[in-house]
């Protein structure tokens, strides 16, 4: 890898190492000036949950990530780490790519190369119909509306 970017025959070794396919637009994600992106909003503004802290499931849920091919990432980051783990407990044959912080659900992608939420309590894939950056701009959009709602109920309104 050169300069912390990641190579299309970086990410199609991991597609064939683990039984995947990645889209077309993932690819162009990881292997762009980001390999990986990591969003939160700031804990000034929402002050991250202590231990034994209680509150609707929305409230925990401050941040996202995608994850990157890149080896000197953090390992919970990791394209290959989590992707062998993800499919050693869940029997799946699917790569993490994009996951809610707080969340258990994740979304992978598929031996067919489709994009689909994996639902942890059930252990099934549930089929996305948007593309990775659909996905990614819609759960952009719910952690702003989620940072919204928090802000009003700490406002009392």
């Amino acid at each position: 890898m050169a300069e912390n970017n990641a190579l299309a025959d970086d990410v199609v070794a991991l597609a064939d190492r683990f039984g995947v396919n990645f889209p077309r637009e993932f690819y162009g994600h990881v292997c762009g000036r980001f390999p990986g992106i990591f969003v939160e909003v700031i804990e000034e503004v929402w002050p991250r949950p202590k231990v034994f802290d209680v509150g609707p499931f929305w409230s925990f849920l401050y941040g996202l990530h995608t994850f990157t091919p890149c080896s000197d990432s953090e390992d919970w980051m990791r394209l290959d780490y989590v992707t062998y783990r993800f499919q050693e407990s869940t029997g799946h044959k699917a790569a993490p790519i994009l996951q809610i912080v707080g969340d258990a659900d994740l979304f992978c992608v598929t031996s067919e190369g489709a994009i689909a939420r994996y639902r942890h309590e059930t252990n099934e894939l549930e089929q996305e119909t948007l593309g990775f950056w659909g996905i990614f701009e819609r759960e952009v959009r719910e952690l702003k509306d989620r940072k919204d709602r928090k802000d009003r109920k700490v406002a009392g309104i």
